[in-house]
């Protein structure tokens, strides 16, 4: 699995990030493997990452403040583009990132949260990408899909495709509806 390589400049500066966002962000849900401070890291990594394979410098992507919410986190082709970042277990990244994997069973879907849905309004396209688990050395691209389309195709709910409920509201996008990044680059 080849994916985008994070270098410690890199990881560095989404520290520095993370930890100037950090008073004016709102965690929208809690996760048992990562600390606030890591997701935050890991948020800015794959914005870097991203900018990186779409041939931004990244470093020209950082924002002066965080007094308030972005409008978009990368600008690309006239499009606005929100990057989400997920870490998941190295069983079933293989599965998502050779597009095995189950669209209703567990690590099938992407999630966006219910806080963060009505911000889709702001972007023309999210760009979905994780980071293994077990080797945070490398951003893995998932895939993207327009706005409009997520909008107009699912809303948050609390209930899972695959039995039982989210810890909070959120929309669990299927895997088999994004497009391929070759897509977006052409």
């Amino acid at each position: 699995m080849s994916g985008i390589s994070i270098d410690d400049e890199m990881r560095n500066q989404a520290k520095i990030e993370g930890e100037r966002r950090d008073r004016y962000i709102y965690h929208h849900f809690d996760v048992g493997h990562l600390t606030n401070a890591q997701r935050n890291e890991i948020g800015f990594l794959g914005e870097f990452a991203c900018c990186k394979m779409l041939n931004i410098d990244w470093k020209n992507n950082i924002r002066d403040n965080y007094l308030t919410i972005d409008d978009f986190d990368i600008y690309y082709q006239n499009k606005r583009i929100d990057v989400k970042t997920e870490t998941v277990p190295f069983k079933y990244a293989k599965a998502i990132l050779t597009g095995t994997i189950n669209d209703d069973l567990t690590y099938g879907r992407r999630l966006i949260n219910d806080g963060q849905w009505n911000l889709l309004a702001k972007y023309d396209i999210v760009i979905f990408g994780l980071f293994v688990r077990e080797m945070s050395d490398e951003w893995h691209p998932i895939g993207y899909r327009e706005t409009k389309f997520l909008l107009d195709n699912y809303e948050p709910a609390f209930e899972r495709p695959f039995g039982g409920v989210y810890p909070s509201k959120a929309a669990a996008i299927r895997t088999s509806d994004l497009k391929p990044i070759a897509d977006l680059i052409k």
